[in-house]
């Protein structure tokens, strides 16, 4: 089956604001991404996958695949603000979710956060995305969620 058609979700006028959506369309705030966009998140697992070796939970897939599908965290792993790259992976994003991930006992603490970035780039030195990933993190509301999905996941 097609694994895009397993993430798409059925929805009915009731689920939506249409008022919402057409003032969203309106002042430029409404972008919708097409299915075929959504797919990169896979790249994201294959990407986080380098590092597995470095989990503490043996659930690390899973918490990932629950990161990345949540609601309100998946649009976060896109780029939004330049049109040359809007829809592109967020790469700042993920390695700022896996210091984060690390913080919270999923990757080993006596591991340097750096150390995984460079296992994950696959450098000797540590480029940009992991220069520019503090101005990536999360939102409190989003922590909280992560905090949460991982707790689901602990042993």
């Amino acid at each position: 089956m097609d694994t895009r058609k397993q993430q798409l979700r059925k929805v009915c006028p009731e689920d939506f604001d249409a008022d919402a959506l057409l003032r969203a369309a309106r002042e430029g705030r409404l972008f919708i991404a097409p299915a075929a966009e959504r797919q990169p998140l896979t790249e994201v697992l294959d990407y986080v996958e380098r590092i597995r070796e470095y989990a503490t939970n043996p659930h690390v897939r899973e918490i990932w695949e629950a990161i990345l599908s949540h609601e309100r965290l998946a649009p976060l792993f896109y780029l939004t603000r330049y049109s040359s790259q809007r829809g592109q992976i967020n790469w700042y994003r993920v390695t700022a979710v896996v210091c984060l991930l690390q913080e919270n006992g999923v990757y080993r603490k006596d591991i340097a956060a750096v150390q995984l970035h460079l296992c994950l780039e696959r450098v000797s030195k540590r480029n940009k995305r992991y220069t520019g990933k503090d101005r990536y993190l999360l939102e409190r509301p989003e922590l909280l969620i992560v905090r949460q999905i991982v707790k689901d996941f602990s042993l």
